[in-house]
């Protein structure tokens, strides 16, 4: 394996951190056997209220930024940086559902794809961020915000980043978000997913 691509397994191992549970710790409360049972902010949020679920957000966040910045400062000047950032970022991203720690169980996702994003295309997580809080506004659901806006990420990045690795990355990792999310999706169509305004 190319050295280059050594940075893949770093972001992995880093994106694999389980925020989560880390935050949840102290409260002698596992995310996994309360609520949704999901590893994500949302979760927490619900848990232990917005503030831990903020926290819990951003460190989700930050797992996609960190690697993302050292493989723009590492592969500055790179024939094959397009691709080497892309997929350090889709692989701090595949940590996060795919965890290491946890036997491969993890998250949805959507904060460290929106990581991923702020780094790779700003303005087109502003529009799909734009998107997302209208669509929880008005559906009153998390999780069709998260899947509206993941739907829609490879096409802003087609606008407003186009290139082929950044494309690739979002359609992968847009399909991803959908099948983590498949249980949240059953529920909608059966009108029994949790509203965040009950919440």
């Amino acid at each position: 394996m190319p050295k280059e691509y050594l940075i893949f397994v770093l972001a992995y191992l880093l994106g694999s951190i389980p925020t989560a549970l880390l935050v949840a710790k102290p409260f002698g409360i596992d995310p996994r056997e309360h609520g949704s049972r999901n590893l994500g902010a949302t979760n927490v949020a619900r848990l232990l209220g917005k503030k831990w679920g903020l926290l819990t957000l951003l460190g989700d966040m930050g797992k996609g930024i960190l690697p993302m910045l050292l493989a723009l400062k590492i592969f500055e000047g790179h024939p094959e940086k397009d691709l080497l950032v892309a997929g350090t970022g889709f692989f701090a991203f595949l940590g996060h559902l795919f965890p290491l720690y946890l036997r491969f169980r993890g998250g949805k996702g959507v904060a460290t794809a929106t990581g991923v994003f702020l780094v790779l295309c700003p303005k087109a997580l502003g529009v799909a961020l734009l998107l997302f809080v209208l669509a929880v506004k008005f559906s009153g659901f998390v999780s069709v915000g998260s899947l509206l806006a993941s739907a829609l990420m490879p096409l802003l990045i087609y606008f407003f980043c186009p290139k082929k690795p950044y494309i690739l990355a979002a359609t992968l990792m847009a399909l991803l978000i959908w099948i983590k999310h498949k249980d949240n999706i059953r529920r909608l169509l059966r009108g029994e997913e949790k509203s965040w305004k009950k919440a």
